[in-house]
């Protein structure tokens, strides 16, 4: 077994053409785990002791002259939908983090939630056009809002 304490690196910023890679595939809900065991695709069985800082698509948590090993976050099956204005955003957001269910935001200001029936149906009475998808749930996005006379506008951070 390998064990894990760090990770190395990400294959969007990391030159990893001369290697031959193995991923790790993990649900979204255990990016943030402090401690996993599983195998990769390959078959190598890995353990993960780490801080609580969550593991993003593509971390690399392991890497030799010859092969390196990351990981991928599997889609799962997503409620998406885009509110039309700030006010809006924020009423949703406010609702479904009352229900304690994770809200992730990408850079084209949709919102993503795990799939949920009675959540699906509360936004389509409420006018909200959801929709069912199936999406990778990645790190959330920082949403900004700056205010510029008397009209708001809205920047999505991407880290």
């Amino acid at each position: 077994m390998l064990l894990v304490e760090k990770v190395i690196g990400n294959l969007s910023t990391t030159s990893t053409s001369h290697l031959s890679i193995d991923f790790l595939d993990l649900d979204w809900f255990d990016t943030g785990k402090t401690t996993l065991r599983k195998r990769t695709r390959a078959g190598q069985e890995i353990g993960i002791r780490k801080d609580s800082t969550p593991l993003e698509d593509g971390d690399i948590l392991y890497m030799d002259g010859e092969r390196a090993i990351a990981i991928n976050i599997l889609p799962c099956e997503c409620i998406v939908f885009k509110p039309d204005n700030f006010k809006d955003m924020g009423t949703i957001c406010f609702e479904i983090g009352n229900k304690h269910i994770p809200i992730f935001i990408n850079e084209a200001a949709e919102v993503l939630v795990e799939f949920e029936n009675p959540l699906y149906r509360l936004l389509e009475r409420s006018g909200y056009e959801p929709r069912r998808e199936v999406r990778k749930l990645l790190k959330t996005h920082a949403l900004r809002v700056r205010r510029h006379g008397n009209n708001y506008t809205r920047k999505i951070n991407i880290k």
